[in-house]
């Protein structure tokens, strides 16, 4: 994808990055990139791990400099007005918490830095419930699973309302019903609160049912943006490689072999997840949308649990390379 010039004059720009390049040392970790992120937008940002996104985010909260190009948030240099972050909210890609706080004192308190007291203490627990947490809010940080942690990192960054989210791959350790109902909450509050958000993930099924735009980084270059039709075309044809991890992953192979045909899927094999030892099942499939969209009914409607579903890493790679190849 070409790098045009951004043009910024428009008011319906929250933020652009135009041209921008980060090195560290000889590593070249972000390479001329442009996007814009229009207003009330949901923006995805896809590619591989390690593809520069984290570094592109970085650069956009004012966390670090690009040698090259212009970053602009609110209309404001982020390096320069460190005000501006007020306005906005920031899941990061890991979790970083006070192990000793309660959940609802932690949101409290920490929504107390922009909200009267009183007020925190009510939207605290109102962000809770909103993800599912409204149970779990008198216990401490520390006995929260991974899944319990990505939802208080949503709640930090929505509960002060702000004009605009950057979440650095927040679905990671949802389950797909969990997943599900947090895109609802962000779209809700798109509507209700004219947040606009921009979400990185490696996931395509992620942001192509939840973006209107997304923009495709591949080794630090963006390779393509469009709406997620324009997107979802350009690599429907490349079979897409799925692993899925459950303790149940037996009866998950059956439900898939009984319920979905076969132009759906391709091929199912086991294998074993290098990263727990744990039996999964590697999905095959040339409809990854069908795929994704059909799967989380079919657990949803068996109350199955499922502890992981994601693209492989050799399946992910092989999918950008054939679009800079093509």
């Amino acid at each position: 994808m070409k790098n045009n010039k951004i043009d910024n004059s428009s008011n319906n720009l929250l933020g652009w990055l135009d041209n921008v390049t980060k090195a560290f040392g000889q590593v070249v970790a972000v390479s001329e990139v442009s996007f814009a992120i229009p207003k009330g937008s949901i923006m995805g940002f896809l590619g591989p791990n390690g593809s520069g996104k984290t570094t592109s985010i970085r650069m956009m909260l004012g966390l670090i400099k690009p040698q090259l190009g212009e970053v602009r948030l609110l209309n404001e240099n982020p390096f320069t007005n460190s005000k501006i972050k007020q306005n906005i909210g920031y899941v990061p890609e890991y979790s970083i918490f006070p192990n000793w706080i309660k959940a609802k004192d932690f949101l409290s308190k920490f929504s107390q830095l922009n909200l009267p007291r009183e007020e925190a203490k009510k939207r605290a627990l109102e962000i809770l419930e909103q993800l599912m947490l409204k149970d779990v809010a008198d216990k401490k940080i520390i006995e929260f699973s991974k899944g319990m942690k990505q939802r208080m990192k949503l709640a930090q960054a929505l509960i002060h309302r702000p004009q605009l989210v950057i979440a650095d791959e927040p679905f990671n350790g949802l389950d797909p019903v969990i997943r599900k109902h947090v895109f609802d909450l962000i779209r809700e509050y798109r509507e209700t609160y004219d947040v606009t958000f921009f979400v990185s993930s490696h996931i395509l099924f992620e942001i192509d049912r939840l973006a209107d735009q997304i923009v495709l980084l591949y080794k630090g270059r963006a390779i393509a943006q469009g709406a997620p039709k324009k997107i979802r075309s350009m690599i429907q044809e490349q079979p897409h490689s799925i692993e899925i991890s459950s303790p149940v992953i037996q009866q998950i192979s059956s439900l898939l072999i009984n319920h979905l045909d076969e132009d759906i899927i391709s091929s199912l094999q086991f294998s074993k997840n290098p990263r727990t030892e744990e039996k999964q099942l590697i999905v095959t499939t040339l409809e990854p949308m069908k795929f994704y969209h059909l799967f989380t009914e079919l657990i949803a409607d068996n109350e199955i649990f499922v502890r992981e579903i994601r693209p492989t890493d050799e399946g992910l790679e092989s999918l950008f390379q054939s679009l800079t190849i093509g």
